[in-house]
């Protein structure tokens, strides 16, 4: 009895595996780069216009996970640099993510659109320090009377 028990779990497995490994995903690989790459392109277009200083663009983290077989989730860290009010280097972080949605079209490609962006984490990093001194009193602190001490129990008696 243990035999055959044995031999339908493995049956079973070797035929979920097969299974799993043989069926091709709603969202391939080349979509995703693809998505990728586009949202590259386009963190660079929208920080260009947004932004005319900024130099030194730096994408740290960009990838994406499919969530339905239409919805796919964008999760980006990107960096920049650009002079602050100052004249100091200030270096900006921006983390965030983005879904984006399959539409449907006649001629079967893929039209991805955004849904929604949203920043998560926003982060200065200033490359040299500041100095903050407090103001100048205008007037003199006011002063407290002296206390009195309290009572000790040798001076009740």
């Amino acid at each position: 009895m243990k035999k055959i028990v044995s031999l339908v779990v493995f049956v079973a497995a070797l035929v979920w595996t097969w299974n799993v490994i043989h069926t091709n995903e709603a969202i391939g690989f080349e979509t995703h780069a693809g998505i990728q790459t586009k949202l590259a392109e386009l963190i660079k277009a929208t920080l260009s216009a947004k932004k005319p200083n900024a130099k030194d663009l730096r994408i740290d983290k960009l990838w994406t996970e499919s969530m339905t077989d239409n919805k796919v989730r964008a999760v980006f860290a990107y960096k920049f640099s650009e002079a602050g009010e100052a004249g100091e280097n200030l270096e900006q972080i921006i983390e965030g993510e983005a879904i984006l949605h399959r539409e449907p079209t006649e001629d079967k490609t893929d039209k991805w659109t955004l849904q929604s962006v949203k920043t998560t984490n926003d982060i200065v990093v200033f490359s040299e320090g500041s100095t903050v001194t407090p103001d100048t009193p205008s007037e003199a602190p006011a002063t407290t009377p002296a206390a009195t001490p309290a009572p000790t129990e040798h001076d009740q008696h």
